[in-house]
């Protein structure tokens, strides 16, 4: 398995119209059968941040919906209409694998 952890601080004010958007890539994914994101918030820490998580079950599936949703045009152009919602440089990205037992 493999999880990718976004972490995004939106500008105050700007929640409603990042969260139309991020539910509008969530239902491409869904039509284009690629994996949804799950939106998460912080109990603590930096103010007015969302987190947001996905799950493939390997480096190989998640490689190939990535390349799928960097080249196709109605995804990415809801992708760059997010951004104008966040705090440029805000964006942090974390790929986690599972550790295996230890040996």
């Amino acid at each position: 398995m493999l999880r990718l952890v976004q972490r995004w601080e939106i500008i105050y004010g700007h929640f409603a119209g990042w969260l139309e958007n991020f539910e509008a890539c969530n239902a491409i994914a869904r039509d284009r059968g690629w994996a949804e994101m799950t939106m998460w918030a912080p109990l603590a820490g930096k103010a007015n941040e969302v987190v947001v998580m996905g799950e493939w079950p390997d480096y190989v599936t998640f490689k190939a919906e990535a390349d799928a949703s960097y080249a196709d045009a109605e995804y990415m152009k809801l992708v760059r209409a997010g951004a104008p919602h966040v705090v440029q440089g805000s964006g942090s990205f974390e790929l986690l694998e599972p550790l295996p037992p230890p040996a």
